[in-house]
């Protein structure tokens, strides 16, 4: 998953503008429009910034009309029924005209015909589609199952890999430029509850500013985004622990670092930090344990000594 060579990543407002105004105005599957906005309209753009501005510009998209396809429930399930025998993909046609997900019209159709009132009922039919009575329905959900790169089991999976695997990314340079951290599963058996992906147990400097922790997101920074992630996250950070640093990895918004709200003490990044900007802090002579769980609130900088990017001791 890593970013394409010489494609930009960091976007002036006015070309997310038109991403997004390319989105909205799509009629096709979102796998589609991917493909159209990677390979024609946006080459130079990086292909992951492009998923991720798709994904968030749809996401936005279902939430307004869900109340509304649950409304027209009753007459969806009707024009499925009726037009099912004349078109094998008839949901992937009936989602494009409606101008949804392939999975979540799947979701409002077997809601209506199994009379399913819990979200986890409809999950295990979507994960499990051959125990859906209906062998034409069945068919139709699988195959939109892996038309649609928005919503169902195999994007949540592909989503939360990719997660992880920066989550290890940010683990492994950490450890390679000398940095010492808990890592989140560490920070929670000391019985904290909204934890950074890593915490530092020695702050260092990133170009003079103090680093406590840094929060990777596999995702693109718009500045929509990132005050909610703030409002949900990454306030309580530095309320915590003070200052750290946000890593999108697929990139931002250009406005994104410049936001008012960062000035609580956010740092907002598309990449690790460069090892010429950092000044670690080493233990001193004789201090070979890490602080204990309560000095990690308190951003230590007692007993150490300033090491211009000193290699890791492990």
């Amino acid at each position: 998953m890593a970013a394409a060579a010489g494609k930009i990543k960091i976007l002036s407002s006015g070309k997310y503008a038109q991403i997004c105004q390319f989105v909205n105005g799509f009629h096709g599957l979102p796998m589609d429009c991917e493909f159209e906005m990677r390979d024609t309209y946006f080459p130079n753009v990086d292909p992951m910034a492009l998923m991720c501005i798709l994904q968030s510009e749809l996401s936005n998209k279902s939430r307004t009309q869900h109340f509304r396809h649950e409304q027209r429930a009753k007459k969806l399930l009707k024009t499925y029924e009726k037009q099912a025998p004349l078109y094998s993909d008839i949901i992937i046609r009936m989602a494009c005209a409606e101008g949804t997900n392939p999975v979540a019209l799947c979701r409002i159709l077997l809601q209506e015909k199994y009379d399913l009132r819990q979200r986890l009922q409809v999950s295990h039919l979507l994960r499990n589609p051959h125990l859906i009575s209906d062998p034409r329905l069945a068919a139709n959900v699988q195959q939109c199952m892996f038309s649609d790169n928005q919503e169902g089991p195999i994007t949540d999976l592909r989503r939360r890999i990719v997660g992880e695997e920066y989550e290890l990314k940010l683990k492994d340079l950490s450890k390679q430029a000398g940095i010492h951290f808990y890592d989140e599963q560490d920070l929670r058996r000391m019985g904290y509850d909204k934890t950074p992906d890593i915490k530092m147990i020695m702050p260092f400097l990133y170009k003079g500013g103090v680093v406590n922790w840094i929060e990777s997101k596999a995702n693109f920074g718009d500045t929509k985004s990132h005050k909610r992630n703030i409002h949900l996250q990454l306030q309580s950070y530095c309320n915590r622990f003070g200052p750290g640093i946000i890593i999108y990895w697929f990139g931002y918004q250009e406005e994104t670092p410049s936001l008012p709200d960062n000035d609580i003490g956010i740092t907002v990044l598309t990449d690790f930090p460069a090892k010429e900007d950092l000044v670690l802090m080493q233990p001193t002579e004789g201090q070979t344990t890490a602080p204990s769980p309560a000095a990690v609130e308190a951003a230590p900088a007692q007993s150490t000594t300033i090491a211009k990017a000193a290699p890791n001791p492990s």
